[in-house]
């Protein structure tokens, strides 16, 4: 049994990919976006849910304080920023102590409360962002 394939209009489609792949070398645009959306999250849904919305609640104070959880000065949460480039894009915290509430190592007194975290629903955030980028660049050639 011999099955065989027909596609319209495969010359276009061919000139699409060739596009595709010589755009899709400058990623830039794309890493700005998930470079805002990963800082977005860390600095909003991540301190909202006190760690829950990645899947690392954070522990509690053992005395209540007036302000929520590493929201007293708004340092840290403010802190997250991004460093996009043509195929990466880095995110950091600016506040120094930031280091230490992030690390995992053996602790005493500071608790440890996960702020930067990519799970299975970030990945596939992260994902879409280049399918996007991928679907608008077929249309655009």
């Amino acid at each position: 049994m011999l099955i065989q394939f027909t596609l319209q209009g495969e010359k276009q489609l061919i000139r699409k990919f060739r596009g595709i792949k010589m755009a899709g070398k400058n990623w830039l645009p794309t890493m700005r976006l998930i470079g805002r959306d990963l800082t977005g999250l860390f600095s909003g849904a991540v301190f909202t849910t006190e760690g829950r919305e990645i899947g690392e609640p954070w522990q509690k104070r053992k005395e209540p304080k007036p302000w929520p959880l590493l929201d007293r000065t708004g340092k840290l949460k403010e802190g997250f920023k991004y460093d996009a480039k043509r195929l990466s894009v880095t995110i950091y915290n600016i506040a120094d102590y930031f280091v230490y509430h992030q690390s995992n190592q053996p602790r005493r007194r500071l608790p440890r409360r996960v702020m930067m975290k990519i799970d299975n629903k970030r990945k596939a955030n992260i994902m879409r962002r280049f399918q996007q980028t991928i679907v608008k660049k077929l249309w655009q050639t």
